[in-house]
């Protein structure tokens, strides 16, 4: 209530002492005073009170009070503060008086205060239009997400959509406010809603809002929600024409609210064009530092965009230190520490002023216990599932993670709606605070056990449940897997690590990540001898498995050896029958028949009385494969072709297009490459049907090669290109193979020095590899020598072949054609 004494008035809400002259500029404390002088006009106020009214609870000196009178004695004039030698002052001027004004209502035409904030909302026009749609429709939406996604630049973008509203569109910010109590005092201020004596606060903003129209932005509710709620239930009830656009991290469950859910930026995937929101953004933020993006660059952009989850606030803050230090260095930085990601400047939010200030923030309002299982969902990369949560939180997960969900700090998995992730930003802070609370070692070892039981029976379960369906329970885990591994190894736990590895050989082989698979294997074989005799027979079993997938069959045949005479003498009959298979396989494949007979014979007793199953579909297409080497070749491909049935009816496609591309290759060394590549071009549509895959690569590379070896080299070329742009050209035995299929091509199209060039790498590749060549790429390498001796002469072949063997990597590739470029000019 304003106060006039004489010429004078005090306006307490704004602070403000008006003089004859117009304002009259008061430090606070000498404001405080006036006004503890004016409350009792007339009455002596000893130094005590003055106190106590001005500095609460604070010990000043007494020259303090003097010097702050001195300043309201100046600014007033004489005759209005008198002194009391020795006890105090007092208010000795005109008599104060309410200055009462009628209650005031929000002006039409009022411009509201949205000019005061920034809606720099790029590359959400379409959530834009959906939200002004809702709000056009319904008189309260909420748009819900996690801290720093970018709610608040949104709502603003959308109000300013909005056109003109009579009584102006209002941001009433609510991020300060330590609790819901003061919700109201924030309205009365951001509206300039004038205080009346007797009445209450929600009453005079009702009041001062009814004549009008007006929409009202109440950003940042997720820590008042009650108080929020209870706020704008009362103006939807008693202001007809108010609209509210509210900001939060959970809903504020009202019968009238309408929810958006605001998601993170879409992202840019591997080898992808960065044309994704996340990275528009990105480069709009960067920009607007002055700094302008090369295309070198843009790959980098998008790894950032994928390491920050897409999420706005993280984006502008990495744009930022990158505009100083450079992109690449910020995108190595982020890979070190996520979470300590600061912005330079001052923004309106204080609390956005670092990405872990942000989820500090939501941090800091959940219960103790929620608080614990944050911290435990740290460990988790990628995302988890409830039973995952009660393993390494505790029991009683699943209402703590609902919580979470609706706090938005836990986000629902896109694949799989049973599962749940954190935004990796969220993660890193997470494990921050886990190592704060002392508990990361204990969690990180239930996280390990979990997963180390987990994948305990994923190789029994493998032979008895479809491959669509084991996928779907062991996939989702495979980042978990990895993390489990990582710690074991980190923390010395070596029998732990090596059930894991012996336990989860099938999900690398299933992911068609062979060399991933391998090298975990092999990290455990040196333990072998510090772990149970039959926790070692199920490694040196899986290194047998992982390396024959690898093509590796000699190290595959060092694992299998000591794993079948173990399983031999155990009970476990399945794991000694996959032994047996791969054994047989080997040996088969290197045409040892005789070693193979004895083999195939056990085999075929062990699956007589076993139902259908993928390691009986395996055996019957080694026992055929080996029937048809010996010259039965109509029983042995009978007996193949119900292996290959069976590998669809127990649910198993990728072990038939395995089997397919095994049996082609024996029948290709067996020098029916006829029938191979009929069987080659069989699979093809089902390979196609699957989806674009390694064994699609591998097939296709294969097919090119019997193709050439019935010279048709014309057919050759769209299935040699297309495994090229398949099969990763990382070094490995499959692209020494597409690069020798390529040397052989480009020989038939006259490339005759360029081919020995390629010849002379592969020679040189193959030297290194345990098992050398396969039969395939020996058999054509045998041709390859012929022709180009006859086209080049010995000597200049075999001085190209000496120097291909100096050739890189990408020297190869440019010379082979896969570089597109080259490719065209070489006319292939």
């Amino acid at each position: 209530m304003e106060k006039r004494f004489g010429d004078y008035r005090i306006r307490p809400r704004e602070r403000e002492l008006i003089g004859p002259d117009g304002l009259i500029e008061l430090s606070g404390r000498s404001f405080d005073l006036l006004e503890a002088l004016l409350t009792r006009p007339n009455q002596l106020l000893d130094k005590a009170a003055l106190f106590d009214a001005v500095w609460p609870g604070v010990v000043v000196e007494e020259n303090t009070l003097q010097v702050h009178m001195s300043a309201l004695r100046k600014a007033l004039g004489p005759g209005f503060i008198a002194t009391v030698h020795g006890r105090g002052y007092k208010y000795v001027g005109p008599e104060p008086v309410e200055d009462e004004e009628p209650m005031r209502s929000l002006a039409a035409g009022a411009d509201g205060n949205l000019g005061r904030y920034r809606a720099d909302c790029v590359a959400r026009e379409t959530e834009i239009a959906a939200v002004a749609r809702l709000l056009d429709q319904h008189r309260l939406v909420s748009i819900l997400g996690p801290g720093g996604v970018g709610k608040t630049t949104l709502a603003v973008a959308v109000a300013e959509t909005l056109g003109r509203v009579d009584g102006g569109v209002w941001m009433v910010d609510l991020a300060s406010l330590g609790s819901g109590e003061f919700i109201e005092s924030v309205l009365i201020q951001t509206l300039a809603v004038p205080f009346r004596a007797g009445s209450r606060s929600l009453e005079s903003i009702v009041e001062y809002l009814r004549p009008t129209e007006a929409v009202l932005i109440f950003d940042n509710c997720e820590h008042v929600r009650g108080a929020a709620a209870r706020v704008i239930r009362t103006l939807l009830a008693e202001v007809p024409d108010i609209r509210i656009l509210a900001t939060s991290q959970v809903p504020l469950a009202l019968p009238e609210e309408h929810v958006f859910k605001l998601l993170p930026f879409a992202v840019t995937g591997e080898g992808e064009l960065v044309d994704a929101a996340s990275a528009q953004f990105l480069a709009y933020c960067y920009e607007a530092f002055g700094e302008k993006l090369s295309a070198d660059e843009l790959p980098i952009v998008a790894r950032l965009c994928r390491r920050l989850d897409g999420v706005a606030l993280a984006l502008k803050m990495a744009a930022a230190r990158a505009a100083t230090v450079g992109i690449e260095t910020v995108d190595r930085q982020l890979e070190q520490q996520l979470a300590s990601l600061e912005a330079d400047w001052d923004p309106a939010l204080p609390r956005h002023r670092s990405l872990a200030a942000s989820l500090a923030w939501s941090y800091d309002l959940l219960e103790p216990e929620d608080q614990r299982t944050l911290r435990a969902l740290g460990v988790f990369q990628g995302s988890f599932s409830i039973p995952a949560v009660n393993a390494v939180a505790g029991e009683g997960a699943e209402m703590r993670v609902a919580e979470l969900v609706r706090r938005s700090l836990v986000v629902r998995d896109g694949q799989d709606r049973a599962r749940y992730r954190l935004l990796e930003s969220t993660r890193h802070f997470a494990l921050d605070k886990l190592a704060e609370a002392g508990e990361d070692v204990i969690t990180r070892d239930r996280h390990a056990a979990y997963i180390r039981d987990l994948f305990a029976d994923s190789v029994l379960r493998w032979e008895v449940l479809p491959d669509e369906r084991w996928d779907q329970i062991y996939r989702p885990d495979g980042d978990n897997l990895r993390a489990a591994l990582a710690w074991t190894k980190t923390r010395a736990d070596w029998p732990t690590y090596v059930e894991i590895a012996a336990g989860s050989y099938r999900y690398f082989m299933e992911e068609q990540l062979g060399a991933e698979g391998l090298a975990t294997i092999e990290a455990g074989m040196s333990l072998v001898g510090a772990v149970p005799p039959e926790t070692a027979a199920r490694l040196q079993l899986a290194l047998g498995e992982i390396g024959r997938y690898n093509a590796m069959d000699v190290r595959a045949y060092q694992g299998l050896e000591p794993a079948l005479d173990w399983f031999r003498q155990s009970d476990d009959r399945l794991r000694y029958t996959q032994a047996l298979v791969l054994t047989a396989w080997i040996t088969i494949f290197f045409h040892h028949q005789g070693d193979a007979e004895p083999l195939v014979a056990e085999l075929e007793t062990l699956i007589a009385d076993m139902p259908p199953s993928k390691v009986k579909s395996w055996a019957l297409v080694g026992i055929g494969t080996q029937a048809w080497t010996r010259g039965d070749t109509m029983s042995g491909l009978a007996r193949a072709e119900a292996g290959l049935a069976m590998h669809l009816d127990v649910g198993n496609p990728k072990g038939r297009f395995r089997s397919v591309m095994n049996l082609a290759e024996m029948l290709h060394k067996g020098g029916d490459t006829v029938r191979a590549l009929s069987l080659s071009n069989q699979i093809m549509p089902e390979l196609r049907a699957a989806g674009r895959s390694l064994l699609l690569g591998f097939h296709l590379n294969n097919n090119a090669a019997y193709r050439m070896a019935l010279g048709d080299f014309d057919g050759a070329v769209a299935p040699l290109y297309e495994a090229a742009e398949i099969v990763p050209r990382d070094g490995g035995q499959w692209h020494w193979c597409l690069l020798q299929n390529a040397a052989e091509l480009l020989a038939t199209r006259g490339a005759f020095d360029v081919a020995a060039l390629l010849v002379g790498f592969t020679d040189k590749s193959f030297e290194g590899w345990i098992d050398g060549r396969q039969a395939t790429e020996e058999m054509q390498r045998n041709r390859l020598s012929g022709t180009l001796e006859a086209a080049l002469g010995r000597a200049e072949r075999d001085r190209l072949l000496q120097q291909g063997r100096a050739l890189t990597l990408f020297e190869a590739d440019h010379l082979a054609g896969f570089i597109k470029t080259e490719r065209q000019r070489l006319k292939v």
